[in-house]
C-alpha cells in the first residue's frame, strides 16, 4: 500500500480548508503558496475532491473552495480512495493457486482489510487536532 504525494497534498489541502470558518472560501493560489503545494497539482486534486463531493466551489469574487461537510465526516480512507487510482481492495484467490500462493494472498488481504479499517476510522478532524497540538507546542511565551 503506497500513499503518494497526491494523497498527502490532498489531505494538506483539506486541512487548510478545515481551518477556515465554515462559510469562508479560499482560493487554490493562496493555499498553494501558504502550504508549498504545486499549483497545477493542487488544481487536479481539487477537481477529484470536488467530484467526490468533499468540496464546494464558488466562482467569481470572494470565491474559491471550502469543505462540503464537517471535518469529522471526511475520513483518510475517503481521500485515499478518491486520489489513488491503483488501490486494490483484495487480491484474488483462485482454486488453481498453490497453497503457498493462497496463504500469501489471504494474509495480504487481511492486512489490506485492517489498513482500510484504520484509515476509515481516522478523520480530517483527527488530523486537525494533531495540527493544533503541534501549533500549541511551538508557542513561545515571553
Amino acid at each position: 500500500m503506497k500513499i503518494s504525494k497526491k494523497t498527502e497534498y490532498g489531505l494538506r489541502f483539506l486541512l487548510a480548508l478545515a481551518e477556515l470558518s465554515p462559510k469562508r472560501y479560499m482560493g487554490i493560489y493562496q493555499i498553494s503558496l501558504r502550504h508549498d503545494i504545486p499549483m497545477k497539482f493542487l488544481e487536479a486534486i481539487a477537481v477529484a475532491l470536488k467530484k467526490s463531493g468533499m468540496l464546494e466551489v464558488k466562482k467569481g469574487a470572494g470565491g474559491g473552495y471550502r469543505l462540503n461537510t464537517t471535518p469529522d465526516k471526511i475520513t483518510l480512507y475517503m481521500v485515499y480512495e478518491c486520489l489513488e487510482n491503483s488501490f486494490k481492495k483484495q487480491l484474488p484467490v483462485n482454486e488453481d493457486d498453490s497453497n503457498n500462493q493462497k496463504a500469501v494472498s489471504l494474509v495480504l488481504n487481511q492486512t489490506i482489510e485492517n489498513m482500510v479499517k484504520i484509515m476509515a476510522g481516522k478523520t480530517l478532524l483527527d488530523i486537525q487536532k494533531e495540527y493544533r497540538n503541534l501549533n500549541e507546542s511551538l508557542m513561545y511565551y515571553i
